[in-house]
């Protein structure tokens, strides 16, 4: 799978996993999201509506920052 196919990498840092481009990350990395911030991803993307919006961004930098956080923790 390569990003021609509609994939995209993990975005947590050091994830080889290719990603379906409509998901935010893996699915192991996914569930490592804390639930209030998984939330706060859906809520921005408000059914696709809010992509790409300030709002939504600043939700998946959390989403992401916090599995990174947990991953330099181990």
């Amino acid at each position: 799978m390569t990003a021609a196919s509609g994939t995209h990498p993990c975005p947590v840092t050091k994830c080889p996993v290719p990603v379906p481009g409509r998901m935010l990350m893996c699915a192991l990395h996914w569930r490592q999201v804390p639930a209030r911030l998984r939330a706060n991803v859906w809520a921005a993307w408000r059914n696709g509506a809010g992509a790409g919006t300030t709002v939504h961004y600043r939700a998946i930098e959390a989403a992401v920052a916090a599995v990174n956080a947990k991953a330099a923790a181990r």
